[in-house]
């Protein structure tokens, strides 16, 4: 399934409007909404919905986990925690279909926020398998490779999984057998040069029927990289 995108450039078209249902999700059977704040110098944003918060204040790398949404557009505010002025000066639209999942990051320095708006894929992968997709949120880094390989691989006897990844450009998902093995490792490296590598997973272990989106983070200061793991499924 391939990923819907919409990029929002703050201060300029800004972020969506939507109302927000509280309560858990990610069962897949329902409208739902999450947000993530990737933005290393956004040290603890609100989400404010309808002029009612939402959960939580979100600090760096953490989200709010599936809300349950309305269908339809609604208004949508982001405010640094104890502040009441908008991160997103000028509502824009975001259409949400009934049965979807979304997920709103919040990326880039606070000089130059940009919002990206992903559809979930909330189908089942088939038995063995899983579904990956990797997102590039680190403002300090231009495009990247990006390896999600079995732990011991060589880099040099295999093709980047998500080749050139650009800033704020999801990949779509990508479906890997998990076999026996049920690890897979991911590294960061610079377009065609997997002898550099900016940033190793480690083994991470993967079960059956799993569906993730993978976001590459970057360090307040820019010289470190890491990344977020969300569960779209299971």
């Amino acid at each position: 399934m391939a990923s819907r995108l919409q990029k929002f450039g703050f201060g300029l078209l800004g972020l969506p409007a939507l109302l927000l249902t509280f309560g858990c999700g990610g069962s897949g059977t329902g409208t739902e909404l999450r947000v993530l704040n990737a933005s290393p110098d956004e040290t603890s944003v609100q989400v404010v919905v309808d002029g009612a918060a939402v959960g939580s204040a979100l600090a760096y790398q953490a989200n709010t986990g599936y809300q349950s949404v309305k269908a339809g557009s609604r208004q949508f505010v982001l405010e640094n925690t104890g502040m009441t002025t908008n991160l997103v000066p000028n509502d824009a639209t975001l259409s949400l279909g009934n049965l979807t999942e979304t997920t709103i990051i919040l990326a880039g320095y606070s000089t130059g926020l940009q919002g990206i708006a992903l559809t979930d894929d909330n189908t089942t992968p088939a038995s063995g398998t899983i579904n990956i997709r990797m997102v590039n949120a680190m403002p300090s880094l231009g495009p990247i490779d990006v390896y999600v390989v079995p732990p011991g691989t060589s880099l040099s006897s295999v093709t980047p999984t998500f080749p050139g990844l650009t800033f704020a450009t999801p990949s779509n998902y990508v479906n890997l057998s998990i076999g026996s093995n049920a690890n897979y490792e991911i590294y960061f490296t610079p377009p065609g040069n997997s002898a550099f590598t900016y940033m190793d997973s480690g083994p991470l272990a993967f079960s059956s029927g799993q569906n993730r989106t993978v976001v590459g983070l970057n360090s307040p200061s820019g010289s470190a990289y890491n990344f977020v793991m969300l569960k779209d499924l299971n």
